[in-house]
């Protein structure tokens, strides 16, 4: 960070920390796109590696609903976020509608949560690249990148890249796989990612 941290700042990560903490040993119920009617395979954008979106997907959990997309602080961050309410609530849909995916975590039990992190574009500080959820059988991962002609365009976007395999997240180095090699970090509280902040060069 190039300036101090603001109470707004301190708030938003530490309620991205609580609320994946949350989350573990609740059921994910419900996946929910929003998808045109020209949209293909879940997909906004042809993409044999994952769903390519390009707004927010809802994630029903324990009877609660929540939207998980490019969410973070607004114009002064990108990266993902999660936040209580429908994706309607926070973006702009126009005339797509919801659509159940089929995804196989579905009714299954969450065993962990891990938000990845990843150096800004636009200054000294961290922002959420990927979120990803797993179950006993299965993972769900959520990224904030952008994928053309089978390679990453761009690695931070407004878009949104779901990845149920293990393949796709080599090929890009997603998630666990990208630490230490593609700048992943995993921070167990704020006070940590702050303290790391501090010797981004």
């Amino acid at each position: 960070m190039t300036k101090p941290w603001t109470t707004e700042e301190i708030n938003e990560y530490e309620k991205l920390f609580k609320t994946c903490q949350t989350f573990v040993g609740q059921k994910i119920e419900q996946v929910v796109f929003y998808l045109g009617e020209d949209d293909i395979d879940f997909n906004e954008q042809p993409n044999e590696y994952g769903k390519s979106l390009l707004n927010a997907i809802e994630l029903r959990i324990s009877e609660q609903t929540y939207c998980l997309g490019n969410l973070f602080f607004g114009k002064n961050y990108n990266g993902l976020n999660i936040l209580v309410g429908k994706v309607t609530d926070f973006e702009s849909i126009d005339d797509k509608k919801p659509v159940v995916y089929p995804s196989e975590i579905v009714g299954q039990l969450i065993t962990k949560t891990t938000v990845y992190w990843t150096k800004s574009n636009w200054g000294k500080y961290f922002v959420p690249q990927e979120i990803e959820f797993k179950t006993a059988n299965g993972f769900l991962i959520c990224s904030a990148i952008e994928v053309n002609n089978r390679e990453v365009n761009f690695p931070l976007t407004d878009e949104i890249l779901v990845v149920e395999n293990d393949l796709s997240l080599t090929k890009f180095q997603l998630g666990e796989y990208g630490i230490g090699t593609n700048e992943r970090y995993v921070f167990n509280n704020l006070d940590e990612l702050i303290k790391t902040e501090k010797n981004i060069s």
